[in-house]
């Protein structure tokens, strides 16, 4: 059972919605041993979808098997986005969508024979809402979806924002952001889990890089799609592990203080809540450090922060894991960001912890 010391500090329970529900999987995964036996389909929704499949928040996936030479994704979008195309484990050449509904061509070509598809949003909710359609005329071959699954909570990093950039100098675009380079999807396919991204640059736990704390990510984190209030997601997926990266726009304009803290501990309590068998993982931010801006020591607050509310909420599968600050030796991404290299350093960290507490 869980216990929570204070009951001034519960946060109010986001209500339960009607969206459909979500198929969370991962190719040719087997059940464990001892555990029920593995959940057979012909496509997995990997994430948040709703009953009309249209998905938005990064990250978000959908996978198949097929036998053939070829095969295409037929999608329809509100704007434009990037997509990661992998067959059979290698990556080709990203899909570039547009506004409208069409078929798109992954692959050709192909020996004759079963090959595996994975299609993973790389941009951000704000660039488009997409609708999946379907396979068209593929034979498509039922497969296992995975036995773990892991929820990761957080801003920009967590998008991946200018991951592909070459310096801390260029501009973030559609072109260098891609969640399906950075930490979580890193982790998650170390871990042979499948994963959602909960994630929107900008945003904070409770204040966003503004200042403000309107549609923080708490405040989102009910939602189906990013950018609406509705459809409410129906929470059908259930993690084994939530990991939570929140601070870092918190601290953009200062200490945020004990707002933070209170927000931190009502967030951490309703998703205990939801999922009373998950383990909770509050990472420290590589982007805050002690001696910028002012030696404010912004780093040593933040996990001064994560340790009181990880005492608060006194519940040993809540725990602080220390993600080390980025370094200049290893470059950066657009706007400071973390490059390709520190979001691997980071992968390390969080699938070692991860290990740690589930076992896996």
């Amino acid at each position: 059972m869980r216990l929570f010391v204070q009951a001034l500090w519960l946060g109010a329970l986001v209500a339960c919605g009607d969206s459909a529900a979500v198929i969370d999987g991962a190719i040719g995964d087997d059940a464990p041993p001892d555990g029920p036996p593995p959940v057979l389909e012909d496509v997995h929704f990997i994430g948040r979808f709703d009953d009309m499949k249209r998905f938005q928040w990064p990250g978000t996936e959908i996978r198949t098997r097929f036998a053939g030479t070829e095969i295409s994704i037929e999608l329809s979008e509100t704007g434009a986005s990037y997509f990661e195309v992998t067959i059979d484990g290698a990556k080709v050449t990203p899909l570039h969508t547009s506004s409208g509904r069409r078929a798109y061509p992954l692959a050709t070509g192909l020996a004759d024979g079963e090959h595996d598809v994975r299609v993973a949003r790389r941009t951000e909710g704000f660039f488009s809402v997409t609708t999946y359609h379907g396979f068209p005329g593929a034979t498509l071959v039922e497969t296992a979806r995975p036995s773990r699954f892991i929820e990761f909570i957080g801003d920009s990093i967590t998008c991946g924002y200018g991951v592909l950039g070459t310096m801390a100098t260029c501009n973030f675009s559609a072109e260098t952001e891609a969640e399906t380079l950075a930490w979580a999807t890193l982790s998650a396919d170390a871990l042979a889990a499948g994963h959602a991204s909960i994630a929107y640059s900008g945003l904070g736990m409770y204040r966003n890089n503004g200042g403000d704390s309107n549609n923080t990510i708490p405040m989102r984190y009910d939602r189906a799609l990013v950018e609406s209030a509705t459809p409410k997601w129906d929470w059908s997926y259930t993690p084994d592990v939530v990991v939570i990266n929140l601070g870092t726009n918190d601290f953009a304009q200062g200490d945020p203080g004990t707002p933070y803290v209170t927000a931190y501990v009502s967030f951490v309590q309703e998703i205990t809540t939801r999922f009373p068998s998950a383990k909770i993982l509050m990472a420290t931010s590589p982007m805050l450090g002690d001696g910028f801006p002012q030696n404010q020591m912004h780093r040593t607050k933040a996990r001064m922060y994560l340790d009181l509310a990880a005492a608060m909420i006194a519940d040993p599968d809540v725990t602080v894991v220390e993600i080390a600050e980025q370094r200049a030796a290893d470059g950066y991404g657009c706007d400071y960001h973390p490059n390709a290299a520190t979001h691997q350093i980071m992968a390390t960290a969080i699938t070692a912890e991860i290990r740690r507490v589930t076992g896996w």
